[in-house]
């Protein structure tokens, strides 16, 4: 069973994804912030992880590069609504997590047909 960390600090967000990808078969971890996750992805490897990009503490893209020290073959998928007090939307930093290691990058709200599409693409390219 393929495992996935969905790392979010919305549990609505969290919960919502976890109940979709659980229905397909996924072994699903949680992690509210990047420091978190990070301790999760030191004790488990994982086939994916699904990390926010805007979080308090360690946000996505830290978080991300300090994955990509101990972890660089650990598949991410970059996810972000944007963050409400600032004037761009999420596009740069989206960016910038691809830029730092993530394979997909996707805004919210995730479509989650679009999610599992590429969840499916990953899984298979990794086997």
């Amino acid at each position: 069973m393929n495992k996935i960390l969905i790392v979010d600090d919305d549990s609505q967000i969290r919960e919502i994804v976890k109940f979709f990808l659980e229905k397909q078969g996924y072994m699903i971890f949680e992690a509210s912030n990047g420091f978190k996750a990070i301790k999760l992805c030191k004790l488990n490897e994982f086939d994916l992880v699904i990390a926010d990009i805007y979080m308090p503490g360690m946000d996505g893209i830290k978080f991300i590069e300090e994955l990509q020290k101990f972890s660089p073959k650990t598949k991410v998928i970059a996810i972000s609504g944007g963050e409400q007090c600032h004037f761009f939307s999420s596009g740069l930093q989206l960016a910038s997590a691809l830029h730092r290691g993530a394979i997909y990058s996707l805004k919210k709200p995730i479509k989650m047909e679009e999610l599992q599409d590429i969840i499916k693409e990953i899984i298979v390219t990794a086997s």
